[in-house]
């Protein structure tokens, strides 16, 4: 295999680390806001967070990932939390 393809390739690697280790964090959170949730009696959906969120991102993204691209990320990221938050 060509070399600079390989040295991408390791940094995509290392990329994909840090990415799941962030999503280990946000899942933590969103278990203890899931927990928050069910004391005070409040939905685990929250619409209008979730476009808060990807509006937030489209914006800081500067044109890299489109809203689009965005909003196929993080539905995922939101139902992974949803989950979380509902799970005992």
């Amino acid at each position: 295999m060509d070399e600079r393809i390989k040295r991408i390739r390791d940094e995509i690697d290392s990329i994909d680390e840090k990415i799941i280790d962030l999503l280990k964090r946000r899942m933590a959170l969103a278990r203890e806001v899931g927990s928050l949730k069910k004391v005070l009696n409040i939905p685990v959906e929250d619409l209008s967070r979730e476009k808060e969120i990807i509006d937030r991102l489209t914006r800081s993204a500067g044109g890299t990932l489109t809203e689009e691209q965005l909003i196929r990320i993080f539905k995922a990221v939101f139902r992974s939390a949803k989950q979380v938050q509902k799970s005992p």
